[in-house]
């Protein structure tokens, strides 16, 4: 399993990150792998509803970034 945690504060490194990690080492000791994905800076924008989702599972990156 593989836990993706998103930081949304502008700041990358700030306190958000710092909880994160809190909780990314303890899923880590539980054997679950993590990563954080900062997107503070990015442009997210909502779902559009064009049912294009179950296609893309696991190309999201490549499409938003």
């Amino acid at each position: 399993m593989k836990v993706l945690m998103l930081n949304g504060s502008p700041h990358k490194e700030g306190c958000t990150y710092t909880a994160l990690m809190e909780v990314a080492g303890e899923l880590n000791r539980e054997g679950i792998e993590t990563e954080i994905l900062h997107v503070g800076g990015k442009s997210v924008h909502g779902c559009m509803g064009c049912g294009a989702a179950p296609s893309l599972a696991g190309v999201y990156t490549k499409m938003i970034w």
